[in-house]
């Protein structure tokens, strides 16, 4: 006699997924990203006019934030964010009423592309480099090649001796004269209290005549 081999049943993958949520035991896929990406950055080094920007990406929830680069001096208002953390559209158009609203798709990380741009609601920021861990995540992910880069501060520049001109005798003392050269309105010269006290009620007197033979004088 042949033994007959029981055939067993398929097993229906939605069924199974069905239970396991019902008794808990399945994750929701925002929730499994946050636990597996949780702390986990990308940081490109951006430019946009000349101007430098840094494009924070986390992968926990797919948002952006976009960070403004400042030196000293360089002429512009120090806002530290161009864009708060946030999901960023594909696109800023307005649509009519009735039509899909404004940001229907976002950017996710696989669309990011090397030597791309990054359209931040009309501001095209043009990738320039990133960091070490986003260009090994990139090349271990996708198999994209990002370069490394960063933005490094102007050099400072060279510093100009001051030179003070010679006091003219004209008006006030030196001190007075220095005072203008230092500062835009400048400060009272302070008086020199010990040799105040030393001298004080003290007072020198002199006599005096014309030393001329002009009767006019």
């Amino acid at each position: 006699m042949t033994s007959k081999i029981p055939i067993l049943p398929k097993k229906d993958p939605e069924m199974l997924h069905y239970m396991e949520k019902k008794l808990g035991g399945v994750k929701v896929q925002s929730q499994k990203q946050f636990l597996d990406h949780d702390r986990k950055v990308l940081r490109f080094y951006c430019e946009f006019q000349s101007r430098p920007f840094i494009i924070t990406y986390f992968l926990a929830d797919d948002t952006v934030e976009v960070l403004e680069v400042h030196t000293q001096n360089d002429g512009y208002d120090s806002f530290t964010k161009l864009l708060a953390r946030r999901k960023l559209p594909e696109t800023n158009d307005v649509k009519q009423p009735g039509q899909a609203f404004i940001g229907d798709n976002y950017l996710t990380c696989n669309e990011i592309m090397p030597d791309s741009e990054i359209n931040c609601f009309g501001h095209l920021l043009k990738i320039l480099g990133v960091d070490e861990y986003t260009q090994a995540y990139y090349a271990k992910t996708y198999s994209r090649n990002f370069p490394l880069g960063g933005h490094y501060p102007p050099l400072p520049r060279d510093r100009v001796s001051q030179d003070v001109p010679p006091h003219t005798n004209l008006m006030g003392g030196e001190r007075d004269s220095l005072g203008y050269i230092k500062r835009l309105v400048p400060h009272r010269p302070k008086v020199d209290e010990f040799k105040a006290l030393d001298n004080d009620k003290k007072i020198l007197r002199f006599t005096a005549r014309f030393n001329t033979r002009v009767p006019e004088d």
